[in-house]
C-alpha cells in the first residue's frame, strides 16, 4: 500500500496539535484543589424560585444543586450574595467558584463567564 506523502503530514500534523491540546491544563487557576481545601465559594443573585436570600439563609432549586454537587464531592460551601455586575466582576478574579441566579444559556454574560451545561435544557450556572 502506498501512501500519498504530501497529504499524509498535513493529517500527522492536525492529529498531533489535537492530541497536545487535550492535555492542556482544564484548572489553570488550581480551582477545584482551592474549593476542596478552603471551600466552595458560590455567588447568589436573588431571582426566585432559582435562588432566594431571607436573612442570609439561601433557598432554592439552584442552591439545592450546588448542595448537592457539595455533599457528593464532601466540599464546605459559603454562599456571597450580590447584584449581578459586582458578582460577574468576582467570578472574573477567581474570588468565586460559582455563581447562580436563574441565568439562561443565552445569557449576556457569555464574554465574561463560562457556562455549565444546561441543567433543565435551559439554565445554566456560571463558572470563572
Amino acid at each position: 500500500m502506498k501512501i500519498k506523502v504530501a497529504g499524509f503530514y498535513p493529517l500527522l500534523l492536525c492529529m498531533l496539535l489535537f492530541f497536545i491540546s487535550c492535555n492542556l491544563p482544564k484548572d489553570p487557576k488550581s480551582s477545584w484543589e482551592k474549593a476542596t481545601t478552603q471551600g466552595l465559594k458560590v455567588g447568589v443573585i436573588e431571582n426566585p424560585p432559582f435562588t432566594s436570600n431571607t436573612d442570609n439563609s439561601f433557598s432554592g432549586s439552584e442552591v439545592d444543586i450546588v448542595n448537592s454537587f457539595a455533599s457528593a464531592n464532601n466540599l464546605q460551601v459559603s454562599y456571597h450574595g450580590g447584584n449581578e455586575s459586582d458578582l460577574i466582576e468576582k467570578l472574573e478574579k477567581y474570588e468565586l467558584d460559582i455563581l447562580i441566579g436563574g441565568f439562561d444559556k443565552k445569557s449576556v454574560w457569555s464574554k465574561k463567564a463560562g457556562f455549565t451545561r444546561a441543567y433543565d435544557k435551559k439554565h445554566v450556572l456560571l463558572v470563572p
